[in-house]
């Protein structure tokens, strides 16, 4: 029976429990303490008293560890299991400095205007600002053209944009693309019946 052999029984222990983004760091974690110890999988897995699969798809993070197998993989590393989750938290921070999710973006939206700012870039740190903006038929910028200091530069990825730049109008379509000084007067609509999205940089953010 599976459940007699113990390697088995731990890996069906295992693989019960659903992965996760948090399964993924750590296992990325234990891959490269072992791999900075010089250590095949086969020894730690034997080490761990478990199943070389199983310890492959921990590293892979398709696989959540137990307390038990974890401690018997840091056993094994000569590592305090603690280590590892220190290592996790600290990719955790860097990747919030690099890295948004799409499900976590921030926006801002401008109701009557029929306009949506989705920001792609962490913070207002840098010295640019990414976004997504997206037009409903008729939505835009509004009526006032306005102006401050810095560069815009972006690229029409869906429907009709109409750009209004220092007296000039331009009239974009989907892969066209447009740059400009932000001190000159402009404003923006959706020239389409259906919505228009612009991915929108600026230099230096201004939201």
């Amino acid at each position: 029976m599976m459940g007699s052999n113990p390697r088995e029984a731990l890996a069906v222990q295992e693989l019960d429990n659903e992965p996760g983004e948090e399964d993924r760091s750590l296992g990325s974690a234990v891959r490269e303490a072992r791999r900075g110890r010089g250590l095949s999988l086969k020894q730690v897995a034997d080490g761990a008293g478990i199943s070389v699969g199983l310890l492959s798809q921990i590293e892979r993070g398709i696989s959540s560890p137990s307390v038990r197998a974890l401690r018997a993989i840091c056993n094994v590393l000569d590592m305090p299991v603690f280590t590892l989750f220190g290592d996790m938290e600290a990719k955790s921070e860097l990747e919030a400095r690099r890295i948004v999710r799409a499900a976590e973006r921030r926006q801002v939206d401008f109701g009557a205007k029929g306009m949506i700012k989705s920001f792609l870039t962490t913070n207002e740190e840098g010295t640019l600002q990414m976004m997504e903006i997206v037009l409903e038929p008729g939505g835009g910028s509004g009526e006032e053209a306005y102006s401050h200091d810095g560069e815009e530069t972006g690229v029409v990825l869906e429907g009709r944009l109409e750009l209004f730049v220092d007296g000039s109008v331009y009239r974009l379509k989907e892969g066209d693309s447009f740059a400009f000084e932000s001190r000159l007067p402009h404003r923006f609509r959706n020239l389409a019946e259906a919505r228009t999205r612009i991915l929108w940089v600026t230099t230096p953010p201004v939201w």
